[in-house]
């Protein structure tokens, strides 16, 4: 073997060499070895067919280059590949799997493909032939070539610079070939410094009221109230309520009178959207049912009576006009299930299941204060009642303003409606409902207020009044409608379904 291909060849297999222990030490690296061993980078090749591919008539000594013929050159190639050893596989097998790359967080977030680009002008070291090298990303470490001298040290980088490099590639790519896709430049952003000394609006400190130590000691200890926020447009309560109220009298009472015991139950619910720009949508619903009885009567027919039965459902949809006022629309359903009688020693039969059923639809004008109070005028409302029961001897069609021999009432007129929610202090709270309808000859009043005081957290007492006006009802001749009047005291236990 001549001298220069000699030296040659340790030129090629020290460069392989050092390659190779470098990709022995990578974490990465699926060739696991447990012990270093030094490789002579001789016995790696087998020397005596390599004579054949080498230059023969060279005066000097210089490594050992692909011949310009592509024939030859791709001949050279597989021939030194063919030669060799068996013994040098394991040191240069491909690996089968490589662990991936943890990347951080900050290439999503600042990649200039993921954001809105802003040209920051163009560098100082503005390539036009850069590339990122995929391979150092990957492996961890630059291969060393033939070109290069093994003495000197790979530079190695870091994921944060190989990284940083790729975002400056990616900039400058742009910047050559799609500049139009920046959104601004850098001189247009607004200046940091402008607002360092601003001045910040806000209350006074002179409006800041400090509470004295010797009025906390005097204050009543109550509970801290944790309001508690509203996630989305949505809005869901629901509540339970079962009270009593109870009269005991002996029968030689020296002043008379009969014992009594009352039981009122109670489910309601609301449903309520806003969406905190124009639409309000507000839904209640209310299934209320009360018994009473009178113990030692001995006119008394039955043992139980029916004293408030109503289920009641109330929609209304509003569309911000200007301000507090809304365009709205609504819609009153109610009916009641059980048979209603004027006392337990009454026969007279006052409404019984689906007799009445009672609609008012109403399109208008609705103002609206906070969560407080609501006003809605409807110039144009309709009405609707319809009685299951026909039979004038059992139940007067006349009481809900329904013709002898009819089952049903349809008219047009106007209404309004007023709602009423405050709570002066956290164990009160007091709700009013008006709704006022006419047909233009005769009117139809039902005002509703109940308050409801809590003890604690299971006990309340509740009280409600109703008073009411109807002479839309067809009386006898001679006859005059009259006020109407309800109230029902009672206490017993609530429980919050949804809050």
């Amino acid at each position: 073997m001549e001298f220069k291909s000699l030296i040659g060849i340790v030129f090629l297999m020290v460069g392989i060499s050092a390659n190779a222990t470098q990709r022995q030490l990578l974490p990465t690296d699926s060739i696991r070895i447990a012990k270093q061993e030094v490789i002579d980078p001789d016995s790696l090749l087998d020397f005596s067919s390599l004579k054949e591919i080498q230059p023969q008539n060279q005066t000097k000594t210089v490594i050992p280059v692909p011949a310009q013929n592509p024939a030859s050159k791709k001949a050279l190639i597989e021939n030194f590949e063919k030669k060799v050893s068996e013994r040098a596989v394991r040191y240069y097998k491909i690996p089968t799997y490589i662990e991936p790359v943890k990347i951080d967080s900050l290439l999503l977030i600042n990649n200039p493909f993921f954001i809105e680009l802003v040209f920051m002008g163009y560098p100082n070291n503005f390539k036009f032939d850069s590339k990122p090298d995929f391979n150092l990303l990957y492996y961890g470490t630059k291969p060393v070539k033939l070109s290069e001298n093994y003495i000197i040290t790979p530079k190695y980088q870091t994921a944060d610079q190989i990284i940083g490099e790729l975002r400056t590639e990616a900039r400058n790519e742009i910047t050559r070939k799609a500049a139009d896709v920046y959104v601004m430049s850098y001189d247009e952003l607004p200046d940091p410094n402008g607002t360092k000394s601003r001045m910040l609006a806000g209350k006074s400190i002179r409006d800041i009221k400090f509470v004295d130590d010797n009025q906390l000691e005097n204050a009543t200890n109550r509970k801290l109230i944790v309001k508690k926020e509203q996630l989305g447009p949505w809005l869901r309560r629901a509540n339970s309520l079962l009270q009593f109220s109870q009269n005991l009298a002996s029968d030689n009472w020296y002043q008379g009178g009969s014992s009594t015991m009352s039981v009122l139950g109670m489910l309601t619910g609301q449903l309520n959207y806003d969406n905190k720009k124009n639409i309000q949508w507000e839904n209640y619903g209310e299934w209320r049912m009360g018994f009473n009885s009178v113990f030692n009567d001995s006119t008394a027919l039955r043992a139980v009576n029916t004293n408030d039965d109503i289920f009641k459902i109330n929609s209304k949809l509003g569309i911000k006009a200007s301000g507090n006022f809304y365009y709205s629309g609504s819609v009153d359903f109610s009916t009641q299930f059980l048979k209603n009688y004027k006392s337990v020693s009454s026969k007279d039969l006052k409404s019984t299941f689906l007799t009445p059923v009672r609609l008012n639809i109403g399109m208008g004008l609705d103002y609206k204060y906070k969560k407080l109070f609501s006003l809605m005028f409807s110039p144009v409302s309709y009405k609707y009642i319809y009685i299951q029961e026909t039979d004038p001897k059992k139940i007067n069609p006349n009481l809900f303003g329904i013709k002898t021999g009819e089952n049903h009432l349809s008219e047009i007129g106007s209404s309004f409606k007023a709602q009423f929610s405050y709570s002066p202090f956290r164990e009160l709270q007091v709700d009013s409902r008006l709704n006022f309808y006419t047909n233009y000859e005769k009117v139809e009043i039902d005002w509703e207020i109940v308050g409801n005081f809590s003890i604690n957290r299971h006990l309340s007492t509740r009280l409600s009044l109703n008073p009411r006006y109807d002479n839309t009802v067809i009386l006898a001749k001679g006859d005059k409608a009259k006020l109407q009047f309800k109230e029902l005291l009672s206490f017993g236990f609530s429980y919050k379904l949804l809050n």
